[in-house]
């Protein structure tokens, strides 16, 4: 049961980035708030891969480390020009995360103990709930901030934590 709260937790995260990138105006992918910050196609393109990212290295099979594994992992990830093509990325991250929790156990949650890659530890329950889950939140919320800069759509808050409407 809690494996199936954190999984439909992560994926509801990842389907309101899906919606919300249907608000992205098509000029509006370079769009940065600050000089030095992500662009909402950066952003996107970071989305796209950080909600399995964390879980795929944990469960890697070889002993490649953290800079190693996410260079590969950016590298074979698409880049993203289109909210269109993010809206396939992240069908394809529900597809992948829904698939790679079908290896995790409700054992592995609670005893299964993990290296964060700066080095603390935890179990695998916690770890998701720290990372994968509070990495898509955060992004998201930054991503919706973005959209609402740059293109004045009138998002509420609703918007940020709730499917408003669905994606087709």
């Amino acid at each position: 049961m809690y494996k199936d709260y954190i999984l439909n937790s992560i994926v509801k995260e990842m389907k309101i980035c899906r919606r919300l990138a249907t608000k992205i105006p098509s000029d509006k992918l370079d769009y940065r708030s600050a000089e030095g910050t992500r662009s909402i196609g950066e952003l996107l393109y970071y989305l796209s891969y950080i909600g399995t990212g964390i879980i795929r290295f944990w469960y890697r099979k070889d002993d490649s480390d953290m800079k190693t594994f996410f260079g590969a992992l950016r590298a074979e990830s698409p880049v993203i020009t289109t909210a269109e093509e993010f809206v396939k990325a992240m069908d394809n991250q529900i597809e992948l995360v829904t698939k790679l929790f079908g290896e995790i156990t409700e054992d592995d949650l609670y005893h299964k103990q993990i290296t964060y890659p700066w080095g603390e530890t935890a179990t695998v329950g916690e770890a998701l709930l720290e990372t994968t889950l509070k990495w898509m939140t955060a992004y998201k919320l930054q991503l919706f901030s973005l959209i609402k800069q740059a293109s004045g759509e009138k998002l509420g808050t609703p918007d940020a934590w709730r499917l408003t409407e669905l994606v087709s």
